[in-house]
């Protein structure tokens, strides 16, 4: 008995049914009338949704950093612009700087002229950024009033030597974006030699070795660097007759390889190329150069820089050996083969940028250096910035999508879309509860 009604009742189990039957198929079938192109476009507008949302939180937190520029402590006015200089490089803001660009000039000069350390520090940092985000209506105007800070605090022996190589970068890029008047940016260059000359070899011709020399080594290789990124703006003949008429020439150039600082051979080695490479590529490339200038040059340097690319002194440190050998493997085989360097970097929006040549190489390292990671979030909108990196002008449709719309629009549009979706889904259901009555 107990088997037998053990039976019927797994005979019953078998022949219940699944709760999806034909009918509650049907009924959802014939009321989810959700295509997927809707279901697409409710995905997408909801990231549009939240991509606003994150974009006006920004927008709010920038607008507060900017008031607290204005702080009486210094600290606080430093913090808030290293804040700003986070901000700044996550996303393009242009839409929202442009009604602060006298504000935020001012801020920047008045911190650079008169901060303190810290502050000085984070407003040069900054000025590269800030000319490129503002728009460019205003990035003449904001350059000329941050230029001659920037200039000043570079050479003023009051400032700390991180102060002053943080402000011979930012000039060098500044003036390399965003600068036109070839007497401005001659100039910046004769500051700039006036800061790495004190790197040259004595009168004797030895090498200067007392510690002031050595504490401002990092100080001189970024005025070198910025001397070399601003030689590339020059016409290759008027660059020419600079370095035959006016120091730096070559010959003095190839006195900092001797420098005790390791970071100003570097640089000399990478301003020797660059040089080289902007004033005799095009003879080389004709075969007008096989027994010039160019070649006088590079058997001139030549038993230096193998000296450099195999140094194996054990009073220096091991990771400088390494350094300097590899990079200076690298000048010797241009100089020895003609070989130029080549690099392929992705800048987001599925364009790259190609470097060849050390004055591409150069350009794009200082470029990266004093943006970070804003170069990848300014590099579809601005223009200056495609020039520099070679990229086409980005096409005016593009452009038109990429604008963002001010803040009230965009708050109306998500407004309206919004009570579309909420009236859309209300009628959804009131024709899934009838379908369900029935």
């Amino acid at each position: 008995m107990p088997k037998g009604k053990r039976k019927g009742k797994f005979e019953h189990r078998r022949t219940e049914q699944p709760y999806s039957s034909d009918e509650d198929a049907g009924i959802d079938m014939t009321i989810d009338n959700m295509s997927e192109t809707s279901g697409a476009s409710d995905l997408k507008s909801n990231h549009d949704d939240a991509e606003s949302e994150i974009q006006e939180k920004l927008e709010e937190k920038v607008l507060e950093t900017i008031d607290a520029l204005s702080a009486r402590s210094n600290a606080a006015r430093a913090s808030a612009l290293v804040a700003l200089r986070g901000a700044l490089q996550r996303r393009y803001l242009a839409p929202l700087l442009g009604n602060q660009r006298a504000t935020l000039a001012d801020h920047v000069a008045r911190a650079v002229r008169r901060g303190r350390d810290a502050e000085r520090r984070a407003a040069a940092a900054i000025a590269p950024l800030l000319a490129l985000q503002i728009g460019d209506e205003g990035t003449e105007e904001f350059t000329q009033e941050v230029r001659p800070a920037l200039a000043a605090t570079a050479i003023d022996k009051s400032a700390s030597l991180d102060t002053r190589t943080e402000c011979c970068s930012s000039l060098a890029v500044l003036c390399y974006l965003l600068e036109e008047d070839l007497t401005e940016i001659l100039e910046v260059m004769r500051m700039f030699e006036t800061i790495f000359s004190g790197s040259y070899l004595k009168g004797d011709g030895t090498v200067k070795v007392s510690g002031t020399v050595v504490e401002e080594g990092q100080w001189h290789a970024a005025a070198v660097d910025g001397w070399a990124l601003l030689l590339t703006l020059l016409p290759p003949e008027h660059a020419d007759a600079l370095l035959h008429n006016q120091p730096p020439s070559f010959a003095k150039l190839a006195e900092l390889l001797e420098a005790h600082s390791l970071e100003v051979r570097l640089a000399a080695g990478g301003a020797l190329a660059i040089a080289h490479e902007h004033v005799h590529g095009d003879e080389e490339e004709e075969g007008e150069g096989e027994e010039g200038a160019a070649d006088e040059l590079g058997a001139q340097l030549r038993p230096r820089l193998e000296e450099l690319a195999r140094d194996s002194h054990k009073y220096r440190a091991k990771r400088h050996r390494k350094l300097q050998r590899a990079t200076f493997r690298d000048v010797l085989k241009y100089f020895e083969e003609r070989w130029t360097p080549e690099m392929e970097v992705h800048v987001g929006g599925g364009e790259s940028v190609r470097a060849e040549g050390w004055a591409a190489r150069a350009a794009y390292g200082a470029l990266a250096a004093a943006l970070g990671a804003g170069l990848r979030a300014l590099a579809p909108h601005a223009p200056a910035l495609r020039a520099a990196l070679g990229l086409p002008p980005a096409p005016a449709a593009r452009a038109a999508r990429l604008a963002r719309l001010p803040r009230l629009q965009r708050h109306l549009q998500n407004n309206a879309a919004d009570k579309a979706r909420t009236v859309a889904r209300a009628k959804n259901r009131d024709k899934r509860s009838a379908a369900l009555a029935i």
